[in-house]
């Protein structure tokens, strides 16, 4: 898995010492590395007039001056990426978005379209939430692109937790994973609630993607689980550090099944958990 190119998302709090740890990884990898700093423009001004096409809009020169500013911060910092990119010796190159939350998602998942794994810097999920969502959101529903959370390294894990149903999400992100897979010691494909029945999770829920896997080479154990009705993602976390696993493949969902508006409550509750490695891609 050497070669790739990395994506890292990033805000303007992300610390030099968790950029560091990726450019390391990077090069150690022979990896390129491309870090995305995400930030929002300061709020436009309500005093603002005009509408295009009719006018030009006016803002106040405080407003400007602020926009002004934040954006040389913005390229400071940017710099300062650079420079630790430089030291390490890693390919790759620091790149600034600051837009509307609303363009985050486009603007993230052009990136990671042509990227092979998409990391999250710590920091994103200890700044702006919108920024947070919207960056993973572009990641999970609009890129091809896995996303990858709570590690600072391409997974090399001795134990992989397959999180398991019959849906297409969990089975894109088994293939888009194979490559970890086949390289783990063990894998652990395990269901939660599944139902026993051919048109829906098969007689033996998860046997069926266990025989794929073991076809390829992989050491397979698959385990049926009951939630009680707790929360899949706790069930999830808890099964997976009963097993002692070092990472965690799963899909993603949204709440709508016909247009993803939003993440789903496992997906983002897994997302905001930071104990866990999490391998994820819809």
């Amino acid at each position: 898995m050497d070669n790739q190119t990395l994506l890292l998302l990033t805000s303007e709090e992300t610390a030099d010492e968790e950029v560091r740890a990726f450019a390391e990884m990077a090069a150690a990898r022979n990896a390129r590395l491309i870090c995305l700093m995400l930030c929002f423009p300061p709020a436009y001004p309500v005093s603002a007039f005009g509408a295009l096409p009719y006018s030009t809009p006016e803002v106040s020169a405080e407003w400007i001056e602020e926009l002004n500013t934040s954006r040389e911060r913005m390229k400071e910092r940017a710099d300062a990426l650079e420079a630790i990119l430089q030291a390490e010796g890693t390919s790759g190159d620091v790149q600034v978005v600051q837009c509307n939350p609303i363009d985050v998602r486009a603007a993230v998942a052009r990136r990671a379209l042509v990227c092979d794994l998409v990391f999250v810097a710590d920091s994103m999920r200890s700044g702006d939430a919108d920024i947070f969502h919207s960056a993973c959101y572009g990641v999970l529903f609009n890129s091809p692109t896995p996303l990858v959370i709570n590690s600072s390294r391409i997974p090399t894990p001795g134990r992989v937790f397959v999180a398991w149903d019959t849906e297409l999400p969990a089975s894109r992100a088994v293939h888009a994973a194979l490559p970890i897979l086949t390289a783990a010691e063990d894998v652990f494909v395990c269901t939660f609630d599944a139902e026993a029945k051919e048109a829906n999770n098969g007689e033996d829920p998860g046997t069926d993607v266990a025989k794929w896997l073991s076809h390829h080479g992989c050491q397979v154990t698959v385990n049926q689980y009951a939630s009680g009705g707790a929360d899949i993602a706790a069930s999830i976390e808890r099964r997976a550090q009963e097993i002692g696993s070092d990472l965690v493949v799963m899909g993603a969902f949204g709440r709508s099944r016909l247009r993803q508006l939003v993440l789903g409550g496992t997906t983002r509750s897994m997302l905001h958990q930071t104990e866990t490695a999490v391998f994820m891609t819809h």
